[in-house]
């Protein structure tokens, strides 16, 4: 099967946080909006079959998650990842991935306790700690540039992370995989020098890994959990939101082999009434991780997706003079380095929007000293890249 990605759909006036935000215009009308992580494509046919057969059946009640669920995510799993997961350790969140996050901190942690996080990182991410009255503590994440704009070289700071933990008494990481918004994915040597740290000390980990299905060919993503000593020590957090999409649908599965952390966040989905499930993220993450269909549009999208990146950031290397970016390991974002231009802070917002045209992702919001940097997404159509191209050609 092939998949037209190349269909352009509007999406403006439809109540689409990505399109439909006035305020972040700025008064200007044709602002291209390249900042909130989710696709212009239509998701895959096949599941939206399913939610039709759903609504013309008209009982959208109270719904649960069957076996059926669980047999998928298993197969899921061990397929993509190689990763063999027994049922006890497969829950999920309503809300989302950041939701589960919430509740995680405040079963793990008290108030006032540090969590640790690297940076730049997603803003709701490390942000979760402070909104649960956590004190967060970061490590700057290492950049080695390559010379060459199809890859770059972030890693982890590891000797700086154990002496954090140690100074500040940490037992809680917050954990980006593939990472937001640099787009690295980390190898198993990476993840397993990291968890030797976590072990030492008792450190947990949370691991968003929302972007997990979306990398470049040959790169392979590994599940925090799946590593070697992270069994007891971790939290593995997935969605089809970012692979398929369905944002719209707020769903995730959370992962957790530890019993005594699963028992206590079931507790906690139970004090906020998150025991039942949505009817339609229930029948799209069966449908999108089952269907072969589907599975070739993730594909396909991904290829889609890789030249699109690869093109915007030959085209930025080449022809916007002052901005330099990489081509991501993982996600469908590009990391933009704005250093080189006199623009900063609002300015650089105020200035993309009102005479270019372009609605980006401000750098400060995954690390407030990113006053230089933006992070613009390519999941679109090629025509609407190759326009917002030509727009930041004029900076």
């Amino acid at each position: 099967m092939t998949f037209d990605f190349d269909k352009p759909i509007d999406r403006r006036n439809t109540n689409s946080y990505k399109w439909d935000i006035p305020e972040r215009h700025m008064g200007c009308s044709d602002v291209l909006g390249m900042w909130t992580a989710d696709m212009d494509f239509q998701s895959p046919a096949p599941m939206l079959d399913v939610l039709q057969k759903r609504l013309d059946h008209g009982v959208l009640g109270y719904t649960i998650r069957g076996q059926r669920y669980y047999d998928i995510i298993q197969d899921w799993l061990q397929r993509r990842y190689g990763w063999e997961l027994e049922k006890d350790a497969i829950h999920f969140c309503p809300p989302g991935v950041i939701p589960a996050v919430c509740m995680l901190i405040e079963v793990l942690t008290k108030p006032g306790d540090a969590v640790f996080a690297f940076m730049p990182n997603y803003d709701s991410l490390y942000g979760a700690a402070d909104s649960m009255g956590r004190r967060l503590v970061t490590v700057p994440l290492l950049f080695t540039p390559q010379g060459d704009p199809q890859c770059s070289d972030w890693h982890m700071d590891l000797e700086a992370f154990e002496k954090a933990a140690v100074e500040n008494d940490i037992h809680l990481a917050l954990f980006c995989s593939p990472h937001n918004p640099v787009g690295r994915v980390w190898t198993m040597p990476e993840l397993q020098a990291f968890a030797d740290i976590c072990k030492r000390h008792d450190i947990f980990v949370i691991s968003d890994e929302v972007h997990c299905d979306i990398v470049r060919p040959g790169v392979r993503h590994i599940p925090m959990g799946s590593v070697p000593g992270m069994e007891e020590l971790s939290a593995t957090l997935m969605s089809p939101n970012k692979s398929f999409n369905v944002a719209g649908l707020m769903t995730a599965s959370v992962f957790i082999r530890n019993h005594d952390v699963m028992a206590d966040f079931r507790k906690k989905l139970s004090s906020w009434a998150m025991t039942l499930d949505t009817v339609f993220g229930t029948l799209a993450v069966e449908e999108l991780y089952s269907d072969p269909a589907c599975e070739e549009w993730l594909d396909q999208v991904n290829a889609y997706l890789t030249a699109n990146l690869e093109y915007a950031a030959e085209y930025i290397n080449r022809n916007v003079p002052g901005v330099v970016t990489y081509v991501p390991e993982g996600t469908y974002l590009l990391w933009l380095d704005f250093s080189g231009t006199p623009y900063r802070d609002g300015a650089l917002c105020e200035h993309l929007v009102k005479d270019c045209g372009l609605d980006l992702c401000d750098g400060r919001e995954f690390d407030p000293s990113k006053d230089d940097h933006m992070r613009l997404n390519c999941a679109c159509t090629r025509a609407t890249l190759e326009e917002a191209m030509r727009r930041l050609q004029i900076l």
